[in-house]
């Protein structure tokens, strides 16, 4: 699946490649990182980077929804980052995959919980609320 036809971030702002799972349940996707990605730093991407690559985690999930629906992704801000606990950054070359799962949802403001890993190493975790613009 073409990712932007599910995100509305564009280049050089887009931080996954793939969505490999996507359920009622949660949606599962993965980033490579390359060294040319605008979060590198001295060849790790850095913390606001792991922080994007989860929303847009969210934003691919949301998209899917709406991709089934046959519309266009919604696009989404994040209003709150909560319980940010990052274990280490993922080097150049490394491949992150996320998780996330919808904890609540109260009108147009969803609350995600993203799990972030190396393998299997868990490297970052937090809990988002995005506000949907509908």
């Amino acid at each position: 699946m073409n990712i932007k036809s599910i995100i509305p971030q564009r280049e050089p702002i887009i931080m996954i490649d793939n969505v490999i799972n996507h359920s009622n349940e949660e949606t599962i996707t993965t980033l490579t990182i390359l060294n040319d990605n605008i979060f590198v730093e001295d060849d790790l991407f850095q913390s606001s980077g792991l922080i994007e690559h989860i929303a847009q985690s969210s934003a691919a999930r949301m998209g899917m929804q709406t991709f089934e629906l046959g519309r266009k992704p919604l696009l989404g801000y994040i209003a709150s980052v909560k319980n940010m606990k990052i274990e280490r950054l993922p080097k150049v070359g490394e491949i992150i995959t996320t998780k996330i799962i919808i904890t609540n949802q109260i009108g147009n403001i969803i609350v995600v919980n993203g799990t972030s890993k190396v393998g299997s190493n868990i490297i970052a975790n937090c809990e988002l609320k995005v506000f949907i613009e509908i």
